[in-house]
């Protein structure tokens, strides 16, 4: 081969290796300014839900003691033996039923002489008075038998009282307790006889945390739960409240009123009280919605097809959802899907949260396609 043959070879085999290098690069990058157009169209996909308003409503669960709605612990009146005891555990007593008998033989004495003393003086006065017109008698003469007579009447009261208080009665209606005492004992003023209660309704005590003492009043509604029996659920009101908050405990004395028809509730029962305050009303969005940076909480809210970033201040977690408090409006669209890598700014292409399969969403978030 010559050597003009041999120059002319290289020479095109040059060229030909230098237009292939040239248009490798051109054929490689073609379709990326329709990549970039597509990418600028759609955005980033995300799943979002609009904002819901929802009332900051607080469960809470305090244990209460019961009491009777009246209760009262009998003694007697006087010191003496006892003679007849009239009563039964658990016994339901009318008021003014006879309890407990005391010996009462001097004092049935005193109230017989009394009454002679009593008859025995009206007779003058009515005498007196009869002849009193006809002026037989002196005034003066009449007005001491009157005196005598009122004497004697107030003798007789004070010993028909004193005879009354050999008989312990019930003050009202209600169930007496166990007998404190037997026949034959001898009591006291300071004796204790037994216990009466009173349940045709019970009354509920339980104390209130400080926080929420303020968001309560008189006849608000609670629900209670008997530990003896868990699974009937009994509906009260409160009907008082402690005027000061306990400095010890921090926490508000309450009482409330549950009823008890069959009165089988007894006083002194633990009850598992619940309460539910409702405050005003709060963003609520799903908890998976929430992220962290060291300036505290945010949100990814949709705007104009690009993401902007909402800090918030957490209020309570329930169920899955958090209350927050932040610069939100109702039907604000908050990024619930997606929320991984964006950036203030990013476009966004916003699809309703619940609408795709959740592989095809999530697979479709990580490769940044639609």
């Amino acid at each position: 081969m010559s050597l003009r043959l041999q120059i002319a070879v290289m020479a095109l085999l040059s060229a030909l290796l230098v237009a292939g290098w040239m248009w490798l690069p051109v054929r490689d990058e073609a379709p990326a300014p329709n990549k970039t157009k597509a990418e600028q169209s759609s955005g980033t996909l995300v799943l979002v839900e609009p904002l819901d308003l929802a009332e900051d409503r607080v469960v809470t669960h305090v244990v209460g003691t019961g009491k009777a709605l009246r209760s009262a612990s009998i003694y007697p009146d006087v010191a003496g033996q006892v003679v007849e005891v009239l009563f039964k555990a658990e016994q339901r007593v009318r008021k003014g039923a006879p309890l407990l008998r005391l010996e009462d033989e001097d004092e049935r004495l005193a109230v017989r002489l009394t009454e002679v003393a009593a008859k025995e003086a009206r007779r003058d006065v009515e005498r007196l008075e009869k002849l009193a017109p006809s002026g037989a008698v002196s005034v003066v003469r009449l007005e001491t038998a009157q005196a005598t007579f009122e004497s004697a009447k107030l003798r007789l009261a004070l010993a028909e009282a004193s005879l009354a208080d050999r008989t312990i009665t019930a003050p009202f209606d209600g169930f007496i307790g166990l007998p404190e005492i037997d026949q034959g004992d001898r009591v006291t003023e300071d004796t204790l006889i037994a216990t009466l209660d009173d349940r045709s309704a019970i009354l509920v005590e339980f104390s209130v945390p400080e926080d929420y003492a303020g968001r309560m009043k008189v006849g608000d509604s609670i629900i209670v739960r008997a530990w003896t029996n868990p699974d009937q659920q009994l509906h009260g009101t409160i009907t008082a409240a402690n005027s000061r908050i306990n400095q010890t405990t921090r926490s508000l004395r309450v009482q409330a009123r549950i009823p008890n028809p069959d009165e089988a509730i007894r006083p002194g029962t633990s009850f598992d009280v619940r309460l539910t305050f409702t405050g005003r009303a709060y963003p609520s969005i799903r908890e998976v919605a929430v992220l962290w940076s060291r300036d505290g909480a945010y949100i990814w809210r949709v705007s104009d097809g690009r993401a902007e970033k909402v800090f918030v201040k957490m209020i309570r977690r329930n169920e899955g959802r958090v209350l927050v408090d932040g610069q939100l409006e109702a039907g604000d669209l908050i990024v619930v899907e997606g929320v991984q890598g964006l950036r203030d700014g990013q476009a966004v292409d916003p699809k309703p949260f619940g609408d795709e399969p959740a592989g095809k969403a999530g697979a479709a978030m990580k490769d940044g396609t639609t």
